[in-house]
């Protein structure tokens, strides 16, 4: 049946499913620990996980906006619209491709049902008379995983408990996969959209709330903690600048959390622990000279090249996107992925593990499709699992 005969509902469903197949179509079938090669060769057995470089997911858990949905948004913002026109696989297919990072936005709901009824997905089923919105998990308290509330909600494991859970079947049963870098972004702010919800600010106490949900999931040693890399240093910093990272073998299976937030919301989440002793997540650092510099967003490779290898170089964890707002994949464009490699960043985040074919073939994926690599900037490669 021709696609494009469905109505534009399913039509856009019909396409998620054949992404999610294609995602799985290219998965492998059999599990091995991750290499550092497109052959699946043994990484050298010294690396840490710092001179590795992998590929992930920006918004990991967001399925694609209706199409008639994204009318609406486009009436008010089609710039919006087009850079909102991305969705993703299952984390479970994610992880099965290589990705070895993800990144959730998280939304505090201690009492649960505060965004069980968003308004487009209301506004779209008063219009068609059919239901458009999967409310499942939405009652529960806890936090939940969604991009804009109300206009963009919809997501492939709705609660961040979901989420985890999922990472961590996959992990179980693949534990020898190199360490998951899991991205948070701890959602707040009001839209400009009469009848839209006001987030529930983060605070000390949605903070201790987000720690104990990781670690109902993942028991501290399942985890690279800020003081498995500490150790007896007198900083977080300290020990990074004096090769503190642990080796590559001995953080298989495991996970890293960080929180990819401004100062204000770091500093709220570090609750006056300096070098975040102990803490179950890392934070964005601005500035290399701080106690807990340890990890740092750099979103742009064209424009930050230099700077990022010189904090890959000095031992920092970096995380970079190869393409933003659907930019790349619309043009095929290629420029920023080459960039993000380049730049030795150890995690390069995209929206496209496979291509959007009806714009262009733009995706971005390791040589060879392996989920790790030897890091350009700080590993010569002529001795890298070849």
């Amino acid at each position: 049946m021709n696609s494009n005969a469905l109505p534009p509902r399913r039509r856009r469903a019909a396409r998620t499913r054949l992404l999610i197949l294609a995602a799985a179509a290219l998965a492998p079938a059999t599990v091995h620990a991750d290499g550092c090669s497109g052959n699946g060769a043994a990484c050298p057995p010294d690396l840490a996980i710092n001179d590795i470089q992998a590929v992930g997911s920006h918004n990991s858990y967001k399925i694609a906006i209706p199409d008639d949905e994204l009318a609406m948004i486009a009436q008010s913002s089609p710039e919006a619209a087009l850079g909102l026109d991305y969705g993703h696989a299952p984390l479970t297919e994610q992880l099965n491709l290589g990705m070895r990072q993800l990144e959730l936005d998280l939304f505090y709901d201690p009492e649960g049902g505060r965004y069980a009824d968003p308004l487009l997905p209301r506004l779209s089923t008063a219009a068609t008379g059919e239901p458009t919105y999967d409310a499942s998990g939405m009652q529960a308290p806890g936090f939940k995983a969604m991009h804009v509330q109300d206009i963009d909600q919809r997501s492939t494991c709705a609660t961040f408990i979901l989420c985890l859970r999922e990472i961590r079947t996959w992990s179980q049963a693949n534990p020898r996969h190199a360490p998951i870098l899991i991205l948070i972004n701890a959602k707040e702010g009001a839209l400009d959209f009469p009848g839209a919800k006001e987030p529930i600010p983060f605070d000390e106490t949605a903070f201790d709330a987000f720690d104990k949900e990781i670690l109902s999931v993942f028991p501290a040693e399942r985890l690279i903690t800020p003081d498995d890399v500490r150790g007896d240093a007198a900083t977080l910093r300290d020990a990074v600048l004096a090769g503190g990272w642990p080796n590559l073998e001995a953080a298989r299976g495991k996970m890293i959390f960080a929180i990819d937030e401004n100062p204000n919301k770091t500093a709220l989440y570090r609750r006056g622990k300096a070098s975040l002793e102990g803490l179950p997540a890392f934070v964005n650092s601005r500035d290399e000279a701080a106690d807990h510099a340890a990890y740092f967003t750099m979103n742009d490779p064209v424009r930050d090249q230099e700077a990022i290898k010189a904090r890959v170089a000095k031992g920092f964890l970096v995380r970079t996107r190869a393409d933003a707002d659907t930019r790349e994949a619309r043009a095929d464009d290629a420029s920023r992925r080459e960039a993000a490699f380049a730049s030795g960043a150890h995690y390069i985040s995209t929206d496209y593990y496979y291509p959007r074919t009806e714009w262009s073939g733009y995706s971005v994926r390791l040589p060879g499709g392996a989920p790790i690599r030897c890091n350009p900037v700080r590993v010569d490669a002529a001795g890298c699992g070849r």
